[in-house]
């Protein structure tokens, strides 16, 4: 495992705990201290954990401020193998609907060689841009567009959204909760993801490791609805999630 991928498994446990001693790392990570030290002290400075007596502690990110833009370099690989894995279930012909988000966004580059041709609709401008200039077929919902999100949402999106059927969808989440289901911080961006897994045949969540054990404000969605495609999960996550849902694992 490259030292990147190691050093996001390892904030995703934090992240998932919050606060954490060394020897918990040790055992959960199956990592040696000696390592554990060295990537602590490259998430110390990139300011995403913070060292405390006793063992470490996660540093929150602001996700009501963070851009797309901001966020998409944050566990980029994890977000292509995702991308890869998530389009390998199309057979070609499908039309999708692909959410806002920097992990679905990964998507569009694996889906120009999808023959025949995928149609897919989406409420992000962004991705819409993307789609177009790769000469896939899209269609962008209408509606407000929620500028740090890059996501079209409110009731005229919604409504569009229920007259339309999607063979797939690609959806993105804030949160993953055994307890409280899919998640994201706005109601609105909430009820735009009901709608399109309530019209989809199958739909599938992308989310990246850090994601998981997280909630968020607004549920969208029980896991039960939905499938999972994420990293490799730490054991205990990966079997409380495969109680209540379908996950496929990268």
């Amino acid at each position: 495992m490259i030292v990147e991928e190691r050093q996001e498994r390892l904030l995703a446990v934090i992240q998932k705990h919050q606060f954490i001693s060394l020897q918990e790392l040790r055992g959960v990570t199956q990592t040696s201290i000696s390592t554990i030290r060295r990537d602590l002290a490259s998430l110390t400075d990139k300011g995403l954990v913070k060292r405390v007596h006793g063992g470490v502690e996660f540093i929150a990110q602001n996700k009501k401020s963070s851009t797309v833009s901001e966020r998409r370099p944050i566990y980029q690989a994890d977000k292509q193998k995702i991308a890869k894995r998530a389009v390998q279930q199309l057979q070609g012909g499908e039309t999708i609907f692909l959410d806002a988000g920097s992990t679905t966004g990964e998507v569009i580059a694996y889906l120009a060689d999808k023959k025949p041709a995928i149609t897919v609709v989406t409420n992000s401008v962004h991705h819409a841009a993307n789609l177009s200039d790769l000469m896939i077929p899209v269609l962008i919902i209408g509606g407000q567009v929620k500028q740090t999100t890059d996501a079209v949402i409110g009731a005229a999106a919604v409504e569009q959204i229920k007259n339309m059927v999607f063979d797939v969808s690609f959806v993105g989440a804030d949160g993953i909760s055994v307890e409280f289901g899919l998640t994201t911080p706005d109601l609105e961006e909430a009820a735009v993801k009901r709608a399109v897994v309530e019209r989809s045949h199958v739909s599938y969540v992308l989310a990246d490791a850090s994601k998981i054990g997280i909630a968020s404000f607004a549920k969208a969605v029980a896991l039960k609805e939905v499938v999972l495609v994420t990293t490799n999960l730490v054991s205990q996550q990966r079997d409380e999630l495969k109680q209540v849902m379908k996950v496929l694992v990268v």
